[in-house]
C-alpha cells in the first residue's frame, strides 16, 4: 500500500474522455459530458441576455416549428381518419391552424403585428414568419438598442398570440387585437425598465418612444 504524502494538499480532479486529468469544476465536467454541436444560426435570435425566458422558449419552439398546431398534429394521426380540417384557427375561425398562419398571416394576428411592428423597426417587413425570421437573423448579434428591442418584441408578440390562441381553444375568454397589442407593449416596456442604455442619440429616442425614465441612460465608462 502506498504511503500517504502529507506534504501535498489534496485536490479534486476530473479525468476527461481523452484521459487527461484536470482540476474539477462544474463547467469542465459539463463540457466534457455534453454532446457538442455547432451553434445554430438562430441562437442569438432566441437566446440573448435581455430576452424574457418563457418568450425565448416559445420562440425556440416556433423557429423549429414544434408548436402543436394543426399542421403538426395532422402528421401524428396514424389511422389517417382524423379530420384535422375541423380544427381551424381559433383566432379567426377561417384559416388553417399552422405556424405560418399564426405568425402573422391570420387576420387577427395581422392586426396585432401591425400594432407593434413599427416599434420593432421592421414596419416594412411583410407579415410572413420566414421574412420576419430572416430579418432578425441579419442583426442577431448586433448590440444596438433597436435590434435588441426588435427581438424582444417579436418574442413577446409570438408568445401572446400563442397564449390567446390556446385561451380561445380551452375557455370562453377573448381579448381584442387592440387589447393584445397593449399587453405586448406593456410587457416589453416593463422589460426595458430593467435595462441600461448607453448615452447616445438613439438611446434618447428609445426612451422617448417608450416613455422610459432618463435614469436608464449610462455613460460609456459605466460599463454594460
Amino acid at each position: 500500500m502506498a504511503a500517504l504524502n502529507t506534504d501535498v494538499q489534496d485536490r479534486i480532479v476530473w479525468r476527461t474522455r481523452s484521459g487527461n486529468e484536470v482540476d474539477y469544476c462544474a463547467s469542465v465536467v459539463w463540457d466534457d459530458l455534453r454532446q457538442g454541436q455547432a451553434e445554430v444560426p438562430w441562437a442569438n435570435v432566441v437566446w440573448f441576455p435581455q430576452s424574457v425566458p418563457h418568450h425565448s422558449f416559445l420562440m425556440w419552439l416556433s423557429v423549429q416549428k414544434k408548436l402543436k398546431t394543426q399542421d403538426i398534429m395532422s402528421r401524428w394521426s396514424s389511422s389517417g381518419k382524423t379530420n384535422f380540417n375541423l380544427m381551424c384557427c381559433s383566432l379567426c375561425t377561417t384559416g388553417l391552424d399552422s405556424h405560418e398562419h399564426l405568425f402573422f398571416e391570420c387576420p387577427y394576428a395581422t392586426q396585432v403585428w401591425n400594432g407593434i411592428k413599427d416599434k420593432a423597426d421592421i414596419g416594412a417587413i411583410p407579415n410572413i414568419w420566414e421574412r420576419i425570421y430572416d430579418h432578425l437573423l441579419q442583426f442577431a448579434k448586433f448590440g444596438r438598442a433597436k435590434h435588441i428591442i426588435g427581438k424582444i418584441l417579436v418574442g413577446a408578440a409570438a408568445y401572446f398570440v400563442w397564449e390567446e390562441r390556446n385561451q380561445r381553444l380551452f375557455s370562453t375568454k377573448k381579448r381584442s387585437a387592440d387589447q393584445l397589442v397593449e399587453v405586448i407593449l406593456t410587457t416589453v416596456r416593463m422589460k426595458l425598465h430593467t435595462m441600461k442604455f448607453k448615452r447616445t442619440s438613439q438611446a434618447n429616442n428609445v426612451l422617448q418612444e417608450w416613455r422610459l425614465p432618463r435614469g436608464l441612460l449610462m455613460d460609456e465608462d459605466d460599463g454594460g
